[in-house]
């Protein structure tokens, strides 16, 4: 529980506006930035398989984790739907892997959870890790010899790109 860290600082904004009469822009520069992140993420996915010499359209693109946060099942805020929104009009054949979450909607599609998780890995053209849940082997994921995206810079290894 708690409350949810997108939803707070929104409310704190719209409260100095209402009691102060100014905009609070440090905070609306933040969201700002968080609202931009899906789109870069797509566009640093893009440029990554065009260094492998490879198309975003028909790309087999595997997302580690899709919830809001790690270690919880809440998909709810979680910048994994605009990103994939984003890799999907790209034409990215995504797929996903999260230990929290069995089935993911996107935009009224539904995608079931890849059971094996190095399988998936060893089949995609990109990696793209979302959230750092505890359940995977980081090591072993940044040493596959995958391509992978790291938007946490939790991973290393010779074919891992941290943003």
């Amino acid at each position: 529980g708690g409350h949810c860290i997108p939803i707070d600082p929104g409310y704190l904004s719209h409260r100095v506006q209402a009691q102060l009469g100014y905009p609070f822009r440090f905070v609306e520069l933040s969201q700002e930035v968080n609202r931009s992140m899906p789109k870069y993420v797509a566009d640093r996915a893009w440029r990554r398989l065009n260094d492998e010499g490879k198309a975003m359209s028909g790309a087999r693109v595997l997302i580690l984790g899709v919830t809001y946060k790690a270690g919880i099942a809440d998909q709810r805020e979680s910048p994994a739907t605009p990103l994939a929104i984003e890799l999907l009009r790209l034409g990215a054949d995504l797929s996903f892997y999260d230990p929290y979450v069995k089935k993911w909607e996107v935009h009224g599609r539904t995608f079931e959870r890849v059971e094996d998780l190095d399988e998936a890995a060893s089949a995609a053209d990109l990696v793209i890790h979302l959230q750092p849940h505890a359940d995977y082997d980081d090591e072993r994921l940044g040493l596959s010899g995958v391509p992978v995206l790291d938007t946490r810079g939790m991973l290393s290894g010779p074919t891992v790109e941290r943003l």
